[in-house]
């Protein structure tokens, strides 16, 4: 009999009094947890933060903030959200599409699995939908910063694009630090914040005096284009190795023009780190060079 009633009973969430059936988990942090939901026949991916202390809050309200700021077709879209009141105290409830094909960091890892590079020209094509999405967060008024760009934070979807998610760590990009007291705070703030292995090398020792600006996502974006060509982040996390990152230049998997790509954007001073705008028109010249 129980048996019976299990296969008749489904497991219901709401969010702003529409309920959605639960299918399953599909992945877990340490304060959250995210499951495959349905309505009808639609899916959707549910986000859910347990809210303990008052940082959780100032973490789920910019990333709110910043999918209502930020609309591209290649930056996830918030579809629903709500923070209910539980036994537990509050949680946070954030809907988004469902993408179905998983990370690029899961390709990545079938790629070093099966020993088969990631062709050249898909790379470019999901490199390239990146760009344009973090085009949009630095073309904002005041400009933004996702801080925190990886294959973990990249959605595969449909002709090899890809969907930028996980805006929590979204901030504005511009910084000004006047004193020792300024960068100490930005550091640590930057260490909560940024995955160390993507981290930008100002990030990790940052002057007394000196303005940060959205040239810490390039940074990022070099390191996720040297992960899709050669498995990892050439840097490991330290701050030794975001200043002298270990960079293939001779590799014939990939042409000279690509390899190039990925050396002008990995710039230990910002200023000589090109625009995401840039970096679109570079791609733009390897693929007419590869017609």
């Amino acid at each position: 009999m129980g048996q019976l009633l299990c296969l008749y009973w489904k497991e219901t969430v709401s969010l702003n009094g529409v309920r959605y059936d639960v299918i399953k988990s599909v992945g877990e942090g340490a304060f959250s947890f995210v499951q495959l939901v349905k309505r009808g026949s639609d899916s959707y991916a549910l986000k859910r933060v347990l809210i303990q202390v008052p940082e959780h809050k100032e973490m789920i309200n910019r990333e709110i903030k910043a999918h209502q700021s930020i609309k591209h077709s290649h930056v996830m879209p918030l579809v629903d959200y709500e923070i209910v009141q539980n036994s537990n105290g509050s949680e946070a409830r954030l809907l988004f599409p469902y993408h179905k094909l998983g990370s690029v960091q899961e390709i990545i890892e079938v790629s070093k699995i099966t020993k088969k590079p990631i062709p050249e020209v898909e790379i470019l094509s999901i490199f390239k939908s990146l760009c344009s999405a973090v085009h949009a967060f630095h073309s904002h008024d005041p400009p933004m910063a996702h801080r925190d760009i990886k294959p973990h934070n990249l959605l595969i979807a449909e002709n090899s694009t890809a969907i930028l998610m996980d805006l929590g760590s979204c901030r504005e990009a511009v910084v000004r630090i006047n004193s020792r007291q300024e960068a100490l705070a930005l550091q640590e703030l930057a260490a909560q914040d940024c995955t160390a292995a993507f981290r930008a090398p100002e990030l990790f020792e940052v002057p007394s005096e000196c303005i940060i600006n959205e040239k810490t996502d390039i940074w990022s974006l070099g390191c996720t284009l040297y992960a899709l060509a050669y498995g990892d982040s050439p840097c490991d996390g330290t701050a030794l190795s975001a200043v002298s990152p270990k960079i293939k230049t001779d590799d014939t998997r990939y042409s000279d023009h690509f390899n190039k790509l990925i050396v002008n954007i990995l710039k230990n001073d910002p200023v000589e780190r090109p625009s995401a705008l840039e970096i679109i028109e570079m791609i733009n010249e390897i693929n007419n060079e590869q017609k």
